[in-house]
């Protein structure tokens, strides 16, 4: 989903973890009021055919904003790894004008070094951006993280939008602080691990 204006719009977020979830229970979520839903595609050298399927049972129940997000590895070269995901996203027609977030958090699976992984992450994002243009393309993580990982001021993925995690159970970007060159966010995941509809789900805004 591309971010041009702000509205009060309530979405989820599912894990590779969650398997194949039941039609039942997206109709369940879309019932109570969620709008877009963004499904893990691919986690470390895994790619997840539950996405496939959680893509079409969103559709059907209703969900018109449907993005996926991947969780890299240092284990297979940054630019391949998500060429090969995204490519597989593609051929079985799941992704259109929908968007492809990079997850950026938990500095153990990463790199030791901010450069290494500034490199890596910057691989990672133009190889993105040349398949799918860089407005198609977005970053999940918060000053924390990034702080971690690359360091606060690197400013090198500033031009895609931003998905953060803050689990102030609040939706709201009041507690947002910049980092990485961003002064807005584009999303908020304000609650992890919640149960809803026989699944767990995080919880989102923007």
């Amino acid at each position: 989903m591309l971010f041009i204006a702000s509205f009060a719009t309530r979405g989820i977020d599912v894990s590779y973890y969650e398997g194949a979830i039941s039609q039942a229970s997206f109709n369940c979520m879309f019932n109570n009021g969620y709008r877009f839903m963004v499904i893990e595609a691919q986690i470390g050298s895994t790619f997840s055919n539950s996405a496939l399927s959680d893509y079409s049972r969103a559709k059907a129940a209703g969900f018109q904003y449907i993005d996926f997000y991947i969780f890299p590895t240092t284990k297979k070269d940054g630019r391949s790894q998500v060429r090969e995901t995204i490519q597989k996203l593609q051929s079985n027609g799941v992704l259109n004008n929908n968007m492809v977030w990079l997850d950026v958090e938990n500095l153990d699976l990463f790199y030791p070094t901010h450069s290494q992984n500034q490199q890596f992450i910057t691989e990672m994002l133009s190889e993105m951006s040349n398949i799918l243009g860089s407005k198609r393309v977005g970053v999940y993580t918060n000053w924390v993280q990034w702080e971690s990982i690359v360091g606060k001021g690197w400013t090198g993925a500033q031009p895609h939008q931003l998905w953060y995690p803050h689990y102030d159970n609040w939706q709201s970007f009041d507690d947002f602080q910049s980092f990485g060159g961003w002064t807005k966010p584009n999303i908020k995941q304000y609650a992890g691990d919640q149960a809803e509809c026989s699944t767990t789900v995080d919880r989102n805004f923007y």
